[in-house]
């Protein structure tokens, strides 16, 4: 079967790294590129469930399907591995030669049985479902680390053992192919059946949802006056400072307008239309096709770069600006609760100046080396951060949204919540986000597209497939 791969090797990486900013076409053009169009053997599953099949140590693991992905997204993680920008910190949780792609939502194509029990029901031929792509100490065949006891498999501390190379999630696993190919396979009990009434391609955004999702439980753990320090700073018509009365409204502000910033807000919105949450939402996104989905997902005000923001700030906040002895401007005030989807030096330094007292960070971007970043604010404030990655068992659900964690109960899986919110919310346009759509077969166009996604006004862009069953 076709599917895209990637080929890491030290000097490609270097090139990449090099090269890459003004060259883009080095990614996938390149002779020497390190990602390409190849033939490789279409997965297999174990002849009899428990016992060793075609693919490296899936022995001692749970029941495994067959999967033919229908649409099959691409993800920042890997233009991030493509491009060289990842941390190498860490390189030995990744094998390679692998096939790229995690966000996918496809059909069940072989099962070891004629019924399988999946992540939220049974499986058979012809199902559409998604797939949570942790490779954690179950799809290992290792006893249960103390994250995958808890849930949180994404988080598993044993990701280069067990009988499969190294490898966190699918897609960056030698031994398992991602989803840029015509075949893949899973582990049932991480897949999950995707009910009648939502599409294919909000399905297909599962995956981005739930990072999202994850994310604004992690933030809301403290960020509402669970620290003990009171409601949120309030909106437009409230807030401390300035003789204001305090309003309870809690101020998000996030940063970045890609697909991660855009489902974090979708999460807000929806969180918030279940009860869960009482917000004004500001959007910062550079530019205007991600300001005005932003309007469309939720949004209570958007701004295009730091200017902007700092402005916003002072009118909806009573942010004072200070002009130290050197360097940039800095504030009082600010808001209760920031998401950076982005990752780099200068939006973690943004959220670190504009996050009151006793506020709360929560890193989404895939942030790696940052040198210069000014930590004075984190211990002179006193703020909260923390990261969020993955998905898994929310156990924060039923503290925000009672009736919606008892939807999915009794272990609400993220993807799950995320498959809950859309069935009950076909109106909310999350669609939206998916921009382009390619065959694998112009895997080079798309990842083009994605490398220089403003002037193509790229948010989401997937690989379409065949939909047959054989």
């Amino acid at each position: 079967m076709k599917a895209v791969r990637y080929h890491l090797s030290i000097p490609r990486f270097l090139l990449h790294r090099l090269l890459g900013k003004h060259f883009p076409g080095v990614y996938y053009r390149a002779p020497w590129a390190a990602v390409r169009l190849d033939e490789i053997p279409r997965p297999k599953l174990p002849e009899v469930p428990g016992e060793p099949g075609h693919l490296p140590g899936l022995g001692r693991v749970p029941a495994w399907v067959r999967i033919r992905p229908l649409l099959s997204g691409i993800c920042g993680s890997d233009m991030g591995t493509i491009m060289g920008k990842n941390s190498p910190a860490l390189s030995p949780f990744v094998s390679f030669p692998a096939v790229l792609g995690h966000e996918l939502v496809g059909r069940v194509v072989e099962l070891p049985a004629p019924a399988v029990m999946g992540a939220n029901g049974p499986l058979r031929v012809g199902d559409r479902v998604v797939v949570d792509p942790a490779l954690g100490c179950r799809a290992r065949g290792l006893d249960p680390c103390p994250a995958c006891r808890r849930g949180e498999a994404y988080l598993c501390e044993r990701s280069a053992d067990g009988t499969i190379s190294p490898g966190m999630i699918l897609g960056f696993c030698r031994d398992l192919p991602g989803s840029w190919a015509e075949e893949m396979v899973a582990p049932a009990e991480q897949v999950f059946r995707v009910p009648d009434e939502v599409s294919s391609e909000r399905a297909v955004l599962v995956e981005p949802f739930s990072i999202g999702l994850r994310a604004v439980l992690r933030g809301l753990q403290l960020a509402n006056g669970e620290n003990g320090d009171g409601a949120g700073s309030g909106g437009s018509d409230g807030s401390g400072g300035g003789g204001r009365e305090l309003s309870p409204r809690l101020q998000v502000l996030i940063i970045g307008g890609g697909t991660i910033g855009l489902t974090t807000l979708a999460a807000i919105h929806l969180l918030g239309v279940e009860g869960g949450i009482d917000a004004g939402v500001t959007v910062l996104a550079r530019h205007r096709f991600q300001r005005e989905l932003a309007l469309e997902l939720g949004a209570t005000r958007v701004v295009a770069n730091g200017t902007e923001l700092v402005r916003t700030a002072t009118e909806i906040l009573d942010v004072r600006t200070f002009r130290p002895v050197i360097g940039p401007p800095v504030y009082t005030g600010g808001f209760d609760l920031v998401f950076d989807c982005v990752g780099s030096r200068q939006t973690i330094d943004q959220a670190l100046r504009l996050t009151r007292a006793g506020g709360r960070i929560v890193l989404v971007g895939a942030a790696g080396e940052l040198p210069g970043l000014d930590w004075t604010f984190v211990w002179t404030r006193e703020l909260t951060i923390i990261g969020s990655y993955g998905y898994g068992v929310e156990y924060r659900l039923a503290a925000v949204a009672p009736s919606l964690a008892a939807a999915v109960a009794p272990a609400p899986h993220t993807f799950a919540v995320a498959l809950e919110l859309l069935r009950r919310h076909p109106g909310y346009p999350l669609e939206r986000l998916v921009t382009h759509r390619f065959p694998l077969s112009e895997w080079r166009q798309a990842l083009a597209t994605n490398v220089c996604h403003g002037p193509h006004r790229a948010v989401k862009s997937v690989f379409v497939f065949p939909d047959r069953v054989e």
